[in-house]
């Protein structure tokens, strides 16, 4: 049984694998920040966008790595409990 205190192989590997989901949901979420600041800065004129492209590629952009960051954190909490 593993436990937070466990000095076994499967412990060492599930926390590795824990930091690790929890880095790629954190790049995630900084990803989604910046796109949605540049199509924030798009919208409002102070980027020169003059088509809006930045504007479509912020929202879609973002709109489709909301799922990816929504399950990296499920994952990252079924980690955290232990997978019960």
């Amino acid at each position: 049984m593993d436990t937070p205190g466990s000095t076994s192989r499967a412990g060492h590997l599930r926390t590795a694998l824990r930091r690790l989901v929890l880095g790629a949901f954190l790049g995630v979420v900084v990803l989604i920040t910046l796109l949605v600041g540049a199509a924030v800065l798009s919208v409002t004129g102070v980027s020169f966008d003059p088509h809006g492209y930045g504007m479509f590629a912020g929202i879609l952009f973002a709109a489709v790595l909301m799922p990816v960051a929504l399950m990296l954190w499920v994952s990252y909490r079924s980690l955290l409990r232990g997978g019960n």
